[in-house]
């Protein structure tokens, strides 16, 4: 007696500007996502359609840090160094998303980490010809690869023309479709892969145990086993401060041995049509369908 909807349409849509155009013919009453280049429009002149909300999620590259040259942690840092996240979040994506300079994502349940990397190109420059690519010169062919979505193309596409820009070296860019996306990364049969993590639960825990020896989620080569001593004494720690410490230690090895490059902390970008009510912005992006309703 208290659930109001009689069904839910569930659309798997790939594109994002083919979800956008179903919204905008009355298809969709809530889209998963917005077009980069549709976001200010929707700002200037539908601004009721448009919500932004705080999300836990990070998006970042996987490095293969068993493949030349990423086995090097200079490079590594080079490249890290050599991004310029702010103008990724602002002339890119353009959804209010947050430049990432450490992994867990700020106030993770209190959490936020004291160790960050920095965007400085010349500093990247030097320790890419401390690594014996002085102005990129012998640089070996790497990829960059994402799956089927315009932002990921987008956000690799700066990326790209970044490290010519700042470090004189040339990428190509792969795409592949998402099951073909997966199975590579399964595989490790990458350079450098875009991905993206989204909390399972609102505590640095689900962010930094993917790191783990062996881990699931690793598919870097990163093995360290002081990291994993950290993630099992946080496991055991029983107040708050001490767990905290562990994870602090964890993260600092995680953004030194950069086996990952944060890149931007993620925000809920959707469309809504003002008919739905009940739908309220959540960090981890729930929605209790009992309490989403319908109104003419």
């Amino acid at each position: 007696e208290n659930v109001r909807l009689n069904k839910i349409h569930f659309h798997p849509i790939e594109s994002e500007q083919t979800e956008e155009r179903a919204f905008r013919s009355g298809q969709l009453h809530v889209t998963n996502s917005v077009p980069t280049q549709k976001i200010e429009h929707y700002k200037e002149n539908e601004p009721e359609a448009l919500r932004i909300d705080p999300y836990l999620g990070t998006y970042y590259y996987l490095l293969n840090i068993d493949r030349l040259p990423l086995d090097n942690i200079l490079v590594r840092k080079a490249l890290s160094m050599a991004i310029d996240r702010k103008a990724i979040v602002e002339n890119v994506l353009k959804g209010g998303q947050l430049p990432a300079y450490h992994f867990t994502p700020p106030n993770t349940a209190g959490y936020t980490s004291q160790n960050q990397v920095e965007s400085n190109p010349e500093m990247a420059r030097k320790l890419l010809a401390e690594a014996g690519y002085p102005n990129g010169e012998g640089f070996p062919a790497i990829e960059i690869l994402y799956n089927t979505l315009e932002s990921h193309q987008l956000i690799a596409q700066a990326i790209q023309e970044m490290w010519k820009k700042e470090l004189n070296i040339g990428v190509s860019l792969i795409n592949q479709e998402w099951k073909v996306f997966l199975n590579t990364q399964k595989e490790k049969t990458f350079d450098i892969s875009r991905a993206g993590w989204i909390g399972d639960y609102n505590d640095p825990n689900t962010f930094l145990d993917m790191w783990i020896s062996g881990g699931g989620n690793n598919h870097t080569g990163f093995a360290n086993a002081a990291y994993d001593s950290l993630i099992k004494e946080a496991s055991l720690a029983d107040d708050t401060d001490s767990r905290f410490s562990y994870f602090q230690q964890a993260e600092t090895i995680l953004m030194e041995q950069v086996p990952v490059i944060p890149i931007y902390f993620y925000t809920s970008l959707s469309l809504i049509h003002p008919s739905v009510k009940g739908w309220h912005p959540t960090i981890l992006d729930h929605h209790p369908y009992k309490a989403v309703y319908l109104e003419e």
